[in-house]
């Protein structure tokens, strides 16, 4: 069984125009402590896959979805408000890509730690809190977790802040984890680093992985299988490997020509270039 199963997934949003079609029947699996890549460019329906999973959506009355999202088994579409909140933070974590924007700005991250715990131990003491956060911190490479714990994330850097938000996102061993750009915001040494960390966490913990990103550099060396999604639909899928040596989509090929390289030279042309939600999609050459 899956730890996550989408099937035909659609999303809409309610526009003075009309409705607006942002997910066109996406579909993936991610098997247990498998990690898996969702590509594409900015706008493609990345992140907002990650936040329907993580239940972020449904209650938005100007939203619409449809299809099917199971997590062990069990239907997540056809769950309430009140369950789909008991398995944040604790079954499902999500690490979004802006760690400094997504830490509450007005508590220290020693009483935000707690809040975490307490979605798995309700009723957790704050000694037993702190100890806890303070292991935690340390796994993630933080060699003063009491000094992290008595700040306000404003008075910690982007990549420290990135660290806290990993440890946070893994303190109840979650079985499902969701990484939406992860280290996007940070320089290629600390991203790298976090990166490395992450993986060594979560293949320790067992967990599986969404991880979201356009950077295919760090796909190819972190991820098992990709997905390719382009406009609110998957035009490719399988393992990194293969994917990466055989890409069968021209908009695959695109992205991968698009990568910086020393030798310069014009970018590749992306089917529908700058293309807009409002415009119907023609997609050629589709080879999935």
């Amino acid at each position: 069984m899956s730890v996550l199963a989408i099937r035909d997934l659609t999303l809409s949003f309610r526009l003075w125009s009309g409705p607006v079609e942002v997910l066109h029947g996406i579909s993936l699996s991610i098997a247990r402590g498998e990690r898996v890549a969702l590509v594409g460019e900015s706008g493609s329906g990345k992140s907002v896959t990650a936040r329907i999973v993580l239940g972020l959506l449904q209650d938005q009355s100007g939203a619409r979805i449809g299809g099917r999202v199971e997590f062990q088994g069990r239907n997540l579409s056809g769950m309430s408000a009140r369950e789909r909140r008991a398995l944040r933070g604790r079954d499902i974590s999500m690490i979004f890509q802006d760690p400094t924007s997504s830490l509450n700005p007005v508590f220290r991250i020693g009483g935000q730690f707690r809040e975490v715990l307490a979605r798995a131990t309700p009723g957790i003491s704050d000694t037993k809190a702190r100890a806890t956060a303070t292991g935690l911190l340390e796994e993630v490479a933080i060699h003063d977790p009491a000094r992290v714990l008595d700040s306000y994330p404003f008075q910690l850097s982007g990549g420290m802040n990135q660290r806290v938000m990993i440890a946070m996102a893994l303190a109840n061993r979650p079985s499902l984890l969701l990484a939406d750009e992860p280290g996007t915001a940070l320089d290629v040494t600390v991203q790298a680093q976090t990166l490395d960390l992450m993986r060594t966490l979560v293949d320790d913990h067992g967990t599986s992985v969404l991880f979201i990103s356009h950077n295919l550099g760090v796909v190819r060396e972190f991820a098992d299988r990709v997905y390719v999604i382009y406009r609110g639909r998957i035009v490719e899928e399988g393992p990194t490997r293969a994917v990466f040596e055989h890409p069968g989509h021209p908009y695959t090929r695109a992205l991968m020509a698009a990568q910086p390289n020393l030798t310069g030279g014009g970018l590749p042309r992306i089917p529908e270039r700058d293309p807009s939600f409002l415009a119907p999609l023609v997609v050629h050459g589709d080879r999935t």
